[in-house]
This record gives C-alpha cells, sequence and structure tokens, in this order.
C-alpha cells in the first residue's frame, strides 16, 4: 500500500519506518551504511545500459536513494532505492550501471535485515538470509518504466537552427525532464536550455515562456555541480540580470584559481553586452574581499576579449565596454582604499601596477622616438602613483642610458632601482638585472656580465632573452660547451636571435 499524499510517493511501511530517523546498517564486506531519514531521502535518477552496439544511448529512470553515508562510497543514496515507475526496491551499480531489483519484496519485507539486499550488487552475502534478485537485463520487460535518452546531446545542438529546435524536443525533451539532479544528464540539462534559448530569441512573442524553462533546466544541474557557466554565459544572462550574476557568484565561490577562463569573463561580457545597468550590482559584489580580486580579472579579460576579435559582440558595443572599463577602476579604487590587511600584499601589487601600466607603455613610445623629455613625464607619472613599480623603474634606467648615452649611468641607475623595486614583479626585477648585465657587456666586463644574466634567469624562468645573453657572453669569453648549453635552452624557451642561430650551427 502506498500513502499518496506523501510528496514521492513512497510506500506507506517505508515512509513510517524512515519517519524514527537515520539508522546504521553494519556490513562485513562493504562497511557500514547510514540508512536516511524521511527528510534526508534524495530524489535521483539511474542509468542502465546500453545493451547493444547499436544503442547509442542510456536508459533512465527516476529513484529515491534511501542511504545517506557510508563508510567506504561516500555519498552513495543509490546503493538501496525505491523505483517508483517500476514499484519495487532495488541496488544499483554505479561502476558498471547496473541494476539489481528485488521483486514482490515490501519495506516489511526487508527491513529486519537490509544486509543482503545492499550486498547485492557485489555478491557478497554469506548470511543465511541470501535473498534472490534479478538483474536487469534489459528494460523491455518494463514497459513505460524508463527513458531512453542519447548520448552527446550537446553536438548535436551545437550547430541547431531555430526550424530544427522544435523537432529535437519533441524526441528528447520529456525523457530529459523527468530526471532533474541527474550528475549524467548535466550536459543534456545544457543542450536542452540552449534549444529553449534560440526558441526565444526567435519568438519574441514567447520570450518570457522560454525563459522560464531555461531558468527551470538550469536548475536542474545537481547542487553544487555546474560546471557549464562558459557554454551558458549567454542563456544565463539573457534569463535575467540577477541569474546571470547568481551564477557568476556560485563561479567565485567555487574558488578556482583562474575563474575568468572558466566561463568568468564569458558571463562579464554577456551582462554587461545585454543590461546596461548592471555595473552597479558588479560593484556590489566586488566589495566582499574574496571575490574582488577574481572579479577584477574577470573584467579585464572581458575587456580584453572586446576590444580584439575574440568577442565580436561585445566589441561592437562601445558602451559595454566603457562600462567595464569605468567597473575595473571602481574595483581598483575600493581594493587599494580598503583597510590594511583586506587584501594579499601581491594582489595590492597588482592593482598598483595595472594603474601605472598604460603610462609606462607611452612611455616606451615616447622612448623608441627619442623623445626623451615626454618620455620622463610619463616616468615621473607612474613612479609618483607606484615608486616601487619594477616597470617604471627599468623604464627609468633605460631612460638614464639612452638619454645621457652613457651605458655605466644606465646600470648604476638599474642597481639603485633594484633596492626599490617591489619583491612581487619578478619580470620587471629580471629585465633590470639584464639591464645591468647589457652595460656591464658595453663595457667588456663579460664576466660580470655573466653574473648578472644568471640572476635574471634565476628569477624568471620562462623569458628566452636571459639564457640566450649567457650563450653570447659564454662565446665571447670562448666556453664553446656552455655557450652551446645556454643556445640549446634559450631555443627551447622560443628564442630565434641570430647569436643563439650561430652557436648551434658552429658546435
Amino acid at each position: 500500500m502506498k500513502d499518496q499524499s506523501n510528496k514521492n510517493n513512497l510506500p506507506e511501511d517505508l515512509v513510517s519506518d524512515l519517519k524514527i530517523g537515520r539508522r546504521r546498517i553494519e556490513t562485513k564486506s562493504q562497511g557500514w551504511f547510514d540508512l536516511a531519514s524521511i527528510e534526508e531521502v534524495k530524489i535521483t535518477s539511474i542509468q542502465i545500459g546500453p545493451f547493444g552496439s547499436k544503442e547509442n544511448g542510456q536508459y533512465h529512470t527516476e529513484a529515491v536513494g534511501l542511504v545517506k553515508d557510508t563508510e567506504h562510497y561516500e555519498i552513495y543514496p543509490e546503493a538501496l532505492i525505491w523505483l517508483p515507475r517500476l514499484e519495487m526496491y532495488g541496488a544499483w551499480d554505479s561502476s558498471h550501471d547496473e541494476l539489481h531489483v528485488f521483486p514482490d519484496k515490501t519495506w516489511t519485507d526487508m527491513k529486519s535485515n537490509l544486509i543482503p539486499y545492499i550486498e547485492a550488487q557485489w555478491g557478497s552475502y554469506k548470511g543465511k538470509d541470501k535473498i534472490q534478485h534479478l538483474i536487469v537485463k534489459h528494460p523491455n520487460k518494463y514497459p513505460g518504466a524508463f527513458d531512453f535518452i542519447e548520448y552527446d546531446l550537446i553536438n548535436a545542438v551545437k550547430n541547431i537552427s531555430a526550424s530544427e529546435c522544435l523537432i529535437f524536443l519533441k524526441k528528447h525533451e520529456q525523457a530529459i525532464l523527468r530526471h532533474p539532479g541527474s550528475i549524467s544528464l548535466e550536459s543534456d540539462y545544457t543542450a536542452l536550455a540552449k534549444v529553449y534559448y534560440i526558441l526565444g530569441i526567435n519568438n519574441p512573442n514567447e520570450e518570457n515562456e522560454w525563459r522560464e524553462k531555461c531558468r527551470t533546466i538550469l536548475n536542474y544541474h545537481p547542487k553544487g555541480r555546474f560546471y557549464h557557466e562558459k557554454e551558458t554565459a549567454a542563456i544565463c544572462s539573457w534569463i535575467s540580470a540577477d541569474f546571470g550574476i547568481q551564477i557568476f557568484q556560485k563561479l567565485l565561490d567555487k574558488g578556482k584559481k583562474q575563474p575568468e577562463y572558466a566561463g568568468g569573463a564569458d558571463l562579464i561580457s554577456a551582462l554587461f553586452n545585454d543590461h546596461p545597468k548592471i555595473d552597479s550590482q558588479i560593484v556590489k559584489l566586488a566589495e566582499n574581499p574574496n571575490y574582488a580580486p577574481h572579479l577584477i580579472r574577470c573584467l579585464e579579460t572581458a575587456e580584453r576579449w572586446g576590444l580584439t576579435l575574440s568577442n565580436d559582440e561585445l566589441r561592437k558595443n562601445r558602451k559595454a565596454l566603457n562600462s567595464i572599463a569605468d567597473v575595473i577602476l571602481q574595483i581598483r579604487n575600493l581594493i587599494l582604499s580598503a583597510p590594511e590587511g583586506s587584501y594579499p600584499a601581491k594582489e595590492i601589487h597588482l592593482v598598483r601596477s595595472k594603474n601605472v601600466a598604460d603610462r609606462i607603455s607611452k612611455g616606451w613610445e615616447h622612448l623608441k622616438k627619442k623623445e626623451y623629455s615626454k618620455t620622463e613625464e610619463f616616468v615621473r607619472s607612474a613612479l609618483a602613483d607606484y615608486p616601487e613599480d619594477a616597470q617604471a623603474l627599468f623604464l627609468e634606467a633605460r631612460l638614464y642610458w639612452l638619454s645621457s648615452g652613457s651605458a655605466e649611468t644606465g646600470m648604476n641607475r638599474a642597481r639603485e632601482n633594484l633596492l626599490k623595486a617591489t619583491r612581487f614583479d619578478t619580470a620587471g626585477i629580471g629585465k633590470l638585472y639584464n639591464m645591468i648585465g647589457c652595460a656591464l657587456d658595453e663595457l667588456g666586463r663579460y664576466e660580470e656580465a655573466i653574473q648578472t644574466f644568471q640572476q635574471a634567469a634565476e628569477i624568471d624562468h620562462q623569458e628566452s632573452i636571459y639564457p640566450a645573453n649567457l650563450a653570447e657572453m659564454y662565446w665571447k669569453i670562448g666556453d664553446k660547451q656552455t655557450a652551446a648549453k645556454y643556445a640549446r635552452k634559450a631555443k627551447s624557451l622560443g628564442s630565434r636571435l641570430e647569436i643563439v642561430e650561430t652557436i648551434f650551427r658552429e658546435t
């Protein structure tokens, strides 16, 4: 008998028993299993098959997981399940997508000793109460109890046209909708969302209906397991600004090292492109010190994509790009004005360095044209804002060298600036050491130059110019073997300098 009033349509004797609360079942071979209370049962879906080489998919049916925790299998609610459409109990072997069922068994029959039912899938029970069970070999025996869902629907909708969307829905929609929260169907939820999105943007009169369908299907993803931010960014933003922000915030909460490449920059691009007044919500989000540094990187990446051909839609939306730039500045100022200790010192450095990066770039443009007074203006401005910026200090030292015409003057300034430079800017420090080495080379002090080029190479292992310069110095002092070693290193890092090629040819 089933109590039709309970929300999961569970058998009455099961509901009555699980109301007592959680209890532990000890097995000899598989450790303990904690039975869920009635409030803790998990509505899920299990899949079996395929059962032949021509079946390009699997059979899915709803299940109610009755196990809360396990000793050896972590979260495994399907170790014992109620199958509503089959109206029987079972156990699902998740490693082999195999379903073991116990026909004609009621909870009253089973509850006095659940061990043989839990151990059925492993065949490890040796007690006198060993039970007979069936492995579902094909769902044909249970008509209407399983839904066949094809593999790789996400690729099937990759280039789907609006006219093909309704055909797709007629074939796949209802089967997928019957199975919320299934890990194995995550990409199928995303495929369905894309179809709804295409229909929505192509049918303005029905847009709200398709938008709500999108929201519903994206919420089908198991809690904490949404990994489709990148491919659904436009959809999330289209559903609503709030929904897009919610997905973005959840992405930041995952603590990924580079959320900008995991969908963060895509979401930011879509939100600013679709919602002209989104800036205040983004700045509000940045008030959380845990979000602000990652948020800035997402914004900067989106801006970079919009300024290139990487994101053509955003590139054409000048207002959105300007808004992104304004928000970046607001969040940088928010970080710099925060109470001491709110952010790591390296994050503070990154913000301060980016605030002067444009001025340093313009300074180099003028230096290449030998416009020394203009270069000095930009150097002074950058160092006034960030006196320890190694890139600005390197530009200043190079200005000293070229404007004075003296390698020694430039070298002495570079040495002074090394003492001022922040330890976080390894690239800038490496350039200062490299400049000292170049000056020593010009002065004919090759042995000393080698020491400073080595210091540069130790600080920045990925820069090819440092081993190339070392190769050249050793070549000049006649140590061809060591020169060849550094030439190989420089070439492995991408160097195509003539001296490197010469050493290769002659050794």
